[in-house]
């Protein structure tokens, strides 16, 4: 595949927009905000782009999953439904309740997910060989893990026909200590403002009248600090709104490690509402089992999830009922909306996409929270204190720009300085 030389317009999309910045001063928290892009919200395919395509012929999309399962209730299962949702509603099949894949219709789907103990960067493009190998011609890569895998697949033949569409990928090799590299025109990314979502849940929490709160996140990647750092950040920016003293929220913080439940996860959850924690944020795939499990421990506390709409999880049982809201970015949107972009555009990745990371957020309804209106999910808005009214306020001060939330996901400094917060004080938990 032939290296694509950036646009001027891509390099616009890729510089993040400086709203103050303390440079390398010590002592200082770095601000700045990552600009957005408006992708849009078509995701259906034109009359005629699939023409060449049949039921025995179809057009085959793949997803590889990250690190986790295709059901977390999280990342992998929202972006496997956008590609599901796509490949029905444009390819006119069904999903095999048995194997979770479209196996009609003239787009027809395959989910890989790599080798057990082989979560590594060469059991990652294996698995996504496999799917060039079935003859997929899209693969949608959930997941920073991949990015190293991305490098790989770019230099490898094999995969000179075949798009790539990345979820949470940017431009460095997190095996080689994130050295940068180029996409090709062959491949394109989304990240999202995280920190958006996460400030509308912690900023709701403190409105609803909480004032000892948690935070349970995954691994510290970027896309799950961000969540965090906008979580502290809107506390704060509510308790100051309200009027509160200095040093008046508690916040317990902690990374587990990993994508999943652990021990370590668990017993914190526990003894954080134990201790008094009135609601613990969840963020990072099935590490939310943990802050459950701690909830049921502590007679049905409040927990807010992440990503998705997890109180629309009826797997949860009581559980689902102590989800109080969960701060979101549409996947599945993002996911259907650039597939179309791809197929409409004669199989070719968008100029303003190919070989660039794009950046979306609440301007585009991408990063929120979840409500009876926007998702036909009745139960899902668990506040009594906090409007909905209210939230949509919030909601459209943030996509004016008139409240600044800084997307800086650099944990050490972000940790370091309390994450700029005055009316939140952060107990920081290493692992």
């Amino acid at each position: 595949m032939k290296k694509k030389t950036l646009s001027l317009l891509a390099l616009a999309m890729s510089v993040m927009t400086i709203a103050s910045c303390a440079g390398d001063d010590v002592g200082k928290l770095q601000f700045f905000e990552n600009q957005e892009i408006d992708i849009g919200e078509v995701s259906t395919v034109e009359s005629g782009k699939l023409a060449s395509y049949s039921e025995q012929n179809p057009l085959k999309i793949a997803l590889v999953t990250d690190s986790g399962t295709l059901d977390d209730h999280s990342f992998n299962e929202s972006a496997w439904k956008g590609v599901n949702e796509f490949a029905t509603k444009n390819g006119g099949g069904e999903i095999n309740e048995d194997t979770n894949n479209v196996e009609t219709g003239t787009i027809q789907t395959h989910y890989y997910q790599p080798a057990k103990n082989n979560y590594d960067t060469q059991g990652r493009l294996a698995a996504m060989r496999t799917a060039v190998s079935w003859g997929a011609k899209i693969i949608a890569l959930p997941g920073y893990l991949f990015q190293p895998a991305i490098k790989l697949a770019i230099e490898d033949s094999a995969f000179d026909n075949v798009a790539l569409l990345a979820l949470d990928c940017v431009k460095e090799d997190s095996d080689n200590q994130n050295a940068p590299f180029e996409f090709s025109d062959k491949v394109t990314s989304v990240i999202y403002r995280e920190e958006q979502s996460g400030f509308l849940a912690g900023y709701a929490a403190v409105k609803e009248g909480f004032t000892k709160l948690g935070f349970c996140g995954g691994m510290a990647v970027p896309a799950v600090v961000r969540y965090g750092s906008g979580y502290v950040q809107g506390a704060d920016y509510a308790a100051t709104e309200m009027g509160l003293e200095d040093n008046s929220i508690q916040m317990q913080y902690f990374y587990a490690g990993k994508f999943e439940s652990t021990p370590r996860a668990t017993e914190l959850c526990k003894t954080w509402y134990d201790a008094g924690t009135e609601v613990i944020f969840g963020c990072g795939g099935a590490v939310y089992q943990s802050v459950v499990q701690g909830s049921n421990a502590a007679g049905g506390k409040p927990w807010i999830g992440v990503d998705v709409n997890q109180h629309a999880d009826t797997s949860l049982g009581a559980a689902q009922d102590t989800c109080i809201t969960s701060a979101m970015k549409n996947l599945q949107e993002t996911t259907e909306v650039l597939l179309a972009s791809y197929i409409n555009n004669d199989m070719e990745w968008p100029e303003t996409l190919a070989g660039n990371v794009v950046t979306v957020g609440a301007q585009s309804n991408n990063c929120v929270l979840p409500t009876p209106e926007s998702t036909g999910d009745d139960g899902c808005w668990g506040f009594e204190n906090f409007t909905i009214s209210e939230y949509e306020s919030l909601l459209s001060k943030i996509k004016a720009g008139k409240i600044k939330i800084n997307s800086n996901s650099d944990n050490e400094n972000l940790v370091g300085n309390n994450f700029g917060a005055t009316k939140v004080v952060v107990n920081y938990i290493a692992e």
